[in-house]
């Protein structure tokens, strides 16, 4: 997260940040990556160079593909694309004298391996990935409704401090690994603990978004049930987001961790204890 700047005389295997520019003096062996950002080429590119919401601007040879999502393209007079260059919502403009290899294409129509073929066989892996989010996080309404539900007030209460704790309990996790998988019985449970501690987040977040859906369209009484199935959804849908859908995904996750983690921190604590509610839509009634 931030600017990257790869100095000339300077080589680096790849470059991906979430959101800043980047400027290439030097060399890069791999792809180049920003997704809310500007990326600025002025040295060669072993690889692609794809920017989310950012301009892309080259001056310099790049062997692979060209992608911009909402921003353009601007193909000095050094440029040399090896590939093809695709803009989604933006436009492409190129120097007389810029080579590119490949075709250059404007619109939701792209090419290469986004062929009709791997859209499809993409759009079936992202059902059946979908299906599988909604049945676990039904499963976890109708198995564990109660630390659910104090994930969801948690997170609710308190997002910033839940997405803090979210991001780092990633470290903790690695650590606490790391000294389970010494021991032979650890190693066994790390089976368990990876799955749980990487589905979990997505599911809190998935019955959040489910119930402010259902809040909002007033059907807030339909039950948990329909709640946990649109949250997943929601949650699912957000991978088809260009370029970063996975950031998203990861974000949610992270909040969805953090606010199981506070409402564990919470229940351990020695404070007075907490008003409990029978179920959600008591919880949504009674606040102010």
């Amino acid at each position: 997260m931030g600017d990257v700047l790869v100095k000339e005389g300077e080589t680096v295997e790849e470059i991906s940040t979430a959101w800043g520019d980047v400027v290439v003096e030097g060399r890069v062996e791999g792809d180049v990556r920003s997704g809310l950002g500007n990326i600025d080429i002025e040295g060669p590119v072993g690889g692609d160079v794809k920017a989310g919401f950012g301009d892309i601007s080259v001056n310099a040879p790049v062997e692979g593909n060209l992608k911009a999502g909402f921003g353009d393209v601007d193909l000095g007079r050094e440029a040399q694309i090896g590939g093809k260059v695709y803009v989604r919502h933006g436009s492409i403009e190129d120097h007389s004298e810029a080579e590119v290899r490949g075709p250059q294409v404007t619109g939701m129509a792209d090419l290469g391996e986004d062929s009709p073929l791997v859209a499809f066989l993409g759009m079936i892996g992202w059902a059946i990935m979908t299906s599988l989010l909604i049945a676990a996080t039904v499963l976890l309404v109708v198995v564990a409704p109660g630390p659910l539900r104090a994930s969801v007030r948690s997170l609710e209460a308190a997002p910033v401090r839940s997405f803090l704790l979210g991001l780092g309990s990633v470290p903790v996790a690695i650590v606490a690994s790391i000294l389970l998988a010494i021991t032979g019985v650890g190693a066994l449970l790390l089976l368990l603990f990876w799955p749980a501690y990487l589905l979990f987040g997505p599911l809190v977040v998935a019955y959040f978004l489910g119930r402010k859906v259902l809040f909002v369209t007033g059907r807030y009484r339909a039950g948990d049930v329909l709640a946990a199935a649109v949250g997943a959804f929601l949650v699912s849908a957000t991978c088809l987001i260009p370029f970063v859908g996975g950031l998203v995904f990861v974000i949610l996750a992270l909040l969805g961790t953090g606010g199981a983690v506070a409402a564990l921190l919470a229940r351990r604590s020695f404070s007075a204890p907490r008003t409990t509610y029978a179920s959600y839509e008591d919880y949504l009634r009674e606040r102010p």
